[in-house]
């Protein structure tokens, strides 16, 4: 295992000087978010074959993509038209990350929020029939991000955040070119054990991001858990993730690919805090790897 880093923290910044940074301070890939929220790529023009900046900036650097993401996209939304839309911007990034020898895109599932679990599911197995269909065609993997996205109501990003759905997507659609882009802190939260979860999906894991969560219990005596304030996103170190535990089910299941840092800490929100953040996580994985910590 390698350990990398997700550029959500870092959108101000073009590829070329996020992977000369992140070269320079011993990470080994970047997880590119592929939404509008990026403005330094232009998707359509590299699926199309025109200017590649991501094959040049990982030549020049050394520093591979390992990955791309984009959430919040409506493969299950009740309007026909952001369902079509949806299928449309995959295959972008499908044909994009082809061109750019990037191995997988992330993703949400989308939810219909006038619609239940049952149901939701049961247009899941419609609709990512056909995305297993692009990702076989373009020989690139799809992962599932398990972010529930709570901060909406209702919830209308995703309804692959826990094993029990899991379960019951990758049955109804086999597919091995999808699966998990995994995030332990969304699973401490629920109350879910994450390294039960790695041993049992250990053949659909994608790729791995590292995010660790606090719980606030001064919050969660007085508000309970239905405000969801109770906790918050941390740097891996500073939570309740044992990324020893974590990692080495990681290992043992066979995962080799990237780690990559998601920085959401409200703790460090100025942009040095943020850069320093990603350090000290990468210090913490790589101590909990074994590997040692870089001074």
């Amino acid at each position: 295992m390698q350990i990398g880093v997700y550029n959500s923290c870092l959108l101000d910044w073009d590829l070329d000087r996020t992977l000369g940074w992140a070269a320079a301070n011993g990470l080994a890939a970047v997880e590119v978010h592929a939404g509008p929220r990026y403005r330094h790529v232009d998707w359509r023009a590299v699926a199309g074959g025109g200017p590649n900046p991501l094959v040049e900036a990982q030549l020049r650097h050394g520093v591979r993509i390992c990955g791309l993401m984009y959430g919040a996209l409506g493969f299950l939304s009740p309007d026909p038209q952001r369902r079509r839309a949806a299928l449309e911007e995959l295959e972008v990034l499908l044909r994009a990350a082809r061109a750019s020898e990037v191995p997988v895109v992330s993703t949400f599932t989308g939810r219909d929020p006038g619609l239940t679990l049952e149901q939701n599911l049961e247009e899941y197995a419609r609709v990512f029939a056909q995305v297993a269909k692009l990702a076989e065609r373009y020989e690139v993997d799809v992962a599932f991000e398990n972010c529930p996205m709570y901060e909406q109501w209702p919830w209308v990003h995703n309804i692959a955040v826990s094993p029990a759905i899991w379960r019951e997507q990758f049955q109804l659609v086999p597919s091995p070119r999808l699966g998990l882009n995994l995030d332990p802190s969304h699973l401490v939260w629920q109350g879910i054990d994450y390294v039960a979860a790695v041993d049992e999906f250990r053949d659909r894991i994608k790729l791995v991001q590292a995010k660790d969560t606090e719980v606030l219990h001064d919050v969660l005596r007085t508000e309970g858990m239905l405000t969801l304030r109770w906790w918050r996103h941390r740097i891996p170190g500073e939570g309740l993730v044992d990324w020893r535990s974590f990692l080495g089910a990681l290992a043992a299941a066979g995962y080799d690919g990237i780690v990559s840092i998601e920085h959401e800490d409200p703790t460090r929100s100025s942009p040095a805090a943020v850069l320093e953040g990603v350090l000290l996580a990468r210090r913490h994985l790589e101590e909990a790897l074994g590997s040692g910590p870089r001074r």
